[in-house]
């Protein structure tokens, strides 16, 4: 796996090591390089002194011979006198004295008078070579002389004048190169190209020998192809104008090339033996490196699984990985806390440190026996909003805690478990008979919450309610008998009971109520018909006219049941459909409003809502965007509210009131004298009508105490600028009292049962026909 940490070590390791000894033979190759050139130049510089030095001594030999040759008396006398055996022994004498080759006495035109060898004739023309040699006064010139190459010198013989030149030289031979050889470390050739005479101090030469060509284009194969033998430099010696003498300084790099190859060879071995090294190397590097880690990833998929124990790991790391694992174990060590927290806060209600609902379904499943006999009990606290709105959300909290204390004092001696279900619902579960035994069951839990409570020294009493559900007679499943015990504990605090047992058939009533409101759901966003607004009239006493109705909503089910509308206006706000709902019937009743009118029948139509509906935020906006779709006057709708609605959340429902009042819509108060609204708090409602509840006009013909409580209502509602409007009028002696007292508006069933729109508008025409 080239991902894997181990192999990138050792591949970044044995990469920086070859990339060390790419870039160190790179350097070896190109200093190498430098220095065996600045070698052989320096050498060719060193080999061009000593042959310079040479010929210098040479020259230096030849002038001082030939100095002496010439000022020699008895030798410018006999020259003098063509005194030719003293001449010949003279010049025979000094060319053994400084083992000259050639010495010679020429006269001034250059024919020759003698020599050093005796019979020894020459071609050549000594008339051009003196006058050339006499243009480099005491110097050495290279000559070609019966083709040999000879270094010579030309100094006249004066006796006084000028009578004769000598020329003395050494011969330019193949052992005076192979001399120089040795004392340069160089192949040395005299090439006098002209005259085709070549001297050189190489043995093996090829036929032809022709040293420009040969030095200089000679190769090897080496361990980089083909390279020249020879490094050259090439020098002109001082010589005749048209006989050119050359000389040629080769050095052979071959020596070189062998110890450059050996040190290559050397330094690759060293290379492959550093590169063996340092995979070996990175290889444990790597391998102490990983092993912690392969170890402390194991010990991460141990802790993923839950498993916090640490197994010993081996002493021998670094102070690093020493510390690496340490933390490691210290956040085994932390996270193992946070999760025991965590579980226990997932687990546990923060405020109590009871089981919370989730939770306590788990230890049901866990801890019920079907061998063995439990009872669970629901605990509401009744009235605990009102502790918490009086005395503040801490009174609240430490009553919670103080309850949940006594609920444990009773439950934890009876081996029993407990959980807080809801924000003031406790639930708890123990063994049957020995509550009976021992706590005198039910009875003995709740005389003692009801007990006194000390909280912030206050004292207060709480009023409970408790549902009970034995087990396994009424359940077996959990869900299903917190389920029941729920419906038990909220059927007590419904009927005002203080104990509750849950009976059978009541989850089946539960679950129909949850279906019924599932399907109420679908109704009302399908608007398939199940849904329908009726309208019962309201007959205007003074004009005798039906100018007003209220809109009733009705249901009937897919199937064709009927569904009480008390009971799923109740369903829908127990379940937060009552917002929805009474959109939806606005909406219906403010278009069919709109229809009567383009039918010019100028009906004003009241809405049933809620506190719900006041309270929530969107109910003006969409009332106002309805009536503006329609082009219906606000003054046309009327908006009926209980006086239980009306007082619920009184400073913001009357806030929502007077905006709908400001924008033109009819406030009206629903079942007015049955409630809880005082004089004082009517004065202060923004209302425009009272609605006597039906109670008072049911049978008002036959009692006197009705009458005098609708007459004096009817009373009070005109002085304080109400209109008032009877309902439940089902008698013509009602009717005729209601005249009297001067009722504004009437409706009840001797006037008409609520009607469909449609049927409303056939009996409204009826009605409207001459008697």
């Amino acid at each position: 796996m080239t991902n894997s940490l181990k192999n990138r070590i050792i591949i970044l390791c044995v990469g920086l090591v070859l990339l060390t000894t790419v870039v160190s033979l790179a350097s070896f190759w190109w200093s190498t390089s430098q220095f065996n050139e600045n070698k052989v130049t320096q050498d060719i510089n060193v080999a061009e002194n000593v042959y310079k030095q040479y010929l210098t001594a040479k020259e230096s030999l030849l002038l001082t011979a030939a100095k002496v040759l010439t000022s020699d008396f008895g030798f410018k006398q006999a020259v003098a006198t063509r005194d030719a055996d003293t001449i010949s022994s003279a010049l025979y004498n000094h060319s053994q004295r400084i083992n000259a080759d050639v010495m010679l006495l020429l006269d001034l035109s250059g024919e020759l008078i003698s020599s050093n060898k005796p019979n020894q004739t020459f071609s050549n023309d000594f008339k051009q070579l003196m006058t050339e040699l006499l243009n480099n006064s005491e110097q050495s010139s290279f000559v070609v002389l019966e083709g040999e190459l000879y270094q010579v010198i030309l100094l006249p013989v004066k006796a006084p004048r000028t009578v004769a030149y000598s020329l003395v030289g050494f011969q330019i031979s193949d052992d005076v190169a192979t001399e120089l050889k040795n004392l340069t470390s160089m192949d040395v050739s005299f090439i006098a190209q002209s005259d085709g005479v070549i001297r050189s101090s190489l043995l093996s030469r090829p036929t032809p020998f022709v040293p420009n060509s040969y030095f200089h284009q000679a190769t090897t194969s080496r361990l980089f192809g083909e390279r020249p033998i020879y490094r050259n430099r090439d020098l002109h010696l001082a010589s005749l104008k048209e006989r050119p003498v050359n000389v040629l300084l080769s050095a052979d790099l071959s020596q070189s090339y062998t110890e450059f190859e050996r040190l290559f060879f050397t330094l690759i071995f060293l290379a492959f033996l550093t590169i063996v090294i340092g995979i070996i190397t990175s290889s444990l590097l790597a391998k102490n490196l990983t092993m912690p880690l392969s170890q402390l990833a194991n010990l991460a998929r141990q802790f993923a699984r839950g498993n916090y124990s640490v197994d010993a790991m081996s002493n021998k790391q670094s102070n690093e990985i020493k510390t690496l694992i340490d933390a490691f174990k210290n956040m085994g060590n932390d996270i193992n806390e946070r999760e025991q927290q965590i579980s226990f806060a997932a687990k546990h209600d923060s405020l109590t440190g009871f089981y919370n609902r989730s939770a306590m379904l788990e230890v049901l499943n866990e801890s019920l026996e079907e061998t063995q006999q439990y009872t669970l009990v629901a605990i509401d606290i009744r009235g605990l909003r009102h502790i918490n709105d009086k005395l503040g959300p801490r009174v609240g909290d430490d009553c919670l805690k103080a309850v949940a204390c006594r609920i444990a004092e009773f439950s934890d001696e009876l081996g029993g478990f407990h959980a807080r279900i809801g924000g003031d619902e406790f639930l708890t579960v123990f063994p049957t008979l020995t509550s009976q035994n021992i706590k005198c069951g039910i009875p003995g839990l709740m005389d003692q919450l009801q007990a006194c409570y000390t909280i912030q020294k206050l004292n207060i009493s709480l009023r409970f309610s408790a549902g009970v559900v034995n087990y396994p007679e009424q359940g077996l499943q959990a869900d299903d008998l917190i389920r029941r015990v729920l419906i038990a504990v909220d059927s007590a605090s419904t009927e005002h009971e203080n104990i509750h047992y849950y009976q059978d058939g009541e989850d089946e009533e539960h679950l129909e109520s949850l279906r019924m409101i599932d399907e109420l759901k679908q109704a009302i966003s399908d608007d398939d018909g199940q849904l329908f607004m009726t309208y019962q009239p309201k007959l205007n006493i003074a004009t005798e006219q039906i100018d007003k109705v209220e809109s009733l909503i009705r249901w009937q089910r897919k199937d064709g049941s009927w569904v009480s509308p008390e009971l799923f206006i109740d369903l829908a706000e127990q379940s937060g459909l009552i917002v929805e709902l009474t959109e939806w019937v606005i909406s219906t009743v403010v278009t069919q409003v709109d229809l009567w009118k383009q039918k010019g029948i100028a009906m004003q139509a009241a809405i049933n809502v809620s506190a719900q509906d006041i309270a929530y935020p969107g109910f003006h906006a969409n009332l106002v965007k309805t009536l503006k779709n329609h082009s219906v006057a606000p003054a046309l709708i009327t908006i009926e509210l209980t006086e239980r609605d009306m007082i619920e959340n009184e400073e913001k429902g009357i806030q929502a009131l007077e905006s709908l009042k400001a924008i033109g819509v009819k406030i009206s108060l629903d079942d007015y004298g049955v409630g809880q609204t005082s004089l004082g708090r009517l004065k202060m409602l923004p209302i425009d009508e009272l609605k006597l509840d039906k109670c008072f006009i049911l049978k008002l013909d036959e009692s006197k105490k009705d009458q005098f409580i609708v007459e004096s209502t009817i009373t009070l509602g005109h002085q304080l600028g109400f209109s008032v409007v009877a309902e439940g009028v089902e008698t013509e002696g009602s009717l005729e009292l209601l005249k009297a007292m001067q009722c504004d508006h009437v409706q009840g069933y001797y006037l008409s049962r609520p009607l469909k729109a449609d049927v409303f508008e056939h009996w409204l025409e009826q009605y409207n026909e001459p008697a």
